[in-house]
């Protein structure tokens, strides 16, 4: 899986203040958490992690970190804090990974070819845009794809259907649904003034009598 370049820098600060202060000159406080090594403090310039946030569409990214002059270290993105508006991100946290590490990750899913049973009355939909994997770093891939093109309308295509390369497989339940291809079905409703039309004839006859003449009232 392609790595996500992501300069940060190590920070001795900490606590509400000095984290609102970072916030105030474009800096965004991070944790950098190590199996069974000490957690790192770092700062990370907003700018850059929100490029970085644009540029996932989907699933989980892997980073390439460059703390200083450090060589890279390869990490994920383990949680991000957000103000009450859901925007603006507050903390970070990344956890650092290594290639021959196995992970769990949500990988992003294309969809590949045109159903032949597309037709004018058909549709396409799809439920799923990332399905869950498990592999090791080098093996996971950026993005996966399922075959549509043999579907007919009433089939649904799973995720025990998707192509996986060598050193990955499901996380997700296989009989999670991916895709289907069904009839749409319209309904044509009559217009208002008929359907009132209607009812005022209706009303009209239930107040004759057989023959045309009118019932006696009770």
């Amino acid at each position: 899986m392609e790595q996500i370049p992501l300069a940060v820098a190590r920070r001795e600060s900490a606590g509400k203040e000095a984290a609102k202060k970072m916030r105030v000159a474009g800096s965004v406080p991070a944790v950098l958490y190590s199996g069974g090594q000490d957690s790192q403090k770092l700062s990370v310039a907003m700018a850059d992690l929100e490029k970085v946030l644009r540029g996932v569409t989907g699933g989980t990214a892997f980073l390439s970190l460059a703390i200083n002059d450090e060589p890279p270290r390869m990490a994920v993105i383990k949680e991000l804090q957000y103000d009450y508006l859901g925007k603006k991100v507050l903390h970070a946290d990344f956890y650092e990974v290594s290639a021959d590490q196995e992970l769990t990750m949500d990988i992003p899913l294309a969809l590949k070819g045109e159903p032949s049973g597309l037709s004018g009355g058909a549709m396409l939909s799809q439920s799923a845009y990332t399905v869950a994997v498990v592999g090791k770093v080098a093996d996971i891939p950026d993005e996966l794809s399922i075959d549509v093109s043999a579907m007919q309308v009433g089939d649904a295509l799973h995720a025990r259907d998707i192509a996986l390369p060598g050193g990955v497989r499901l996380a997700s339940e296989e009989n999670f649904q991916i895709v289907s291809l069904h009839e749409v079905v319209l309904t044509v409703e009559a217009p208002a003034e008929a359907a009132e039309a209607a009812e005022g004839e209706e009303a009209g006859a239930e107040g004759e009598a057989p023959g045309g003449e009118e019932k006696d009232s009770e």
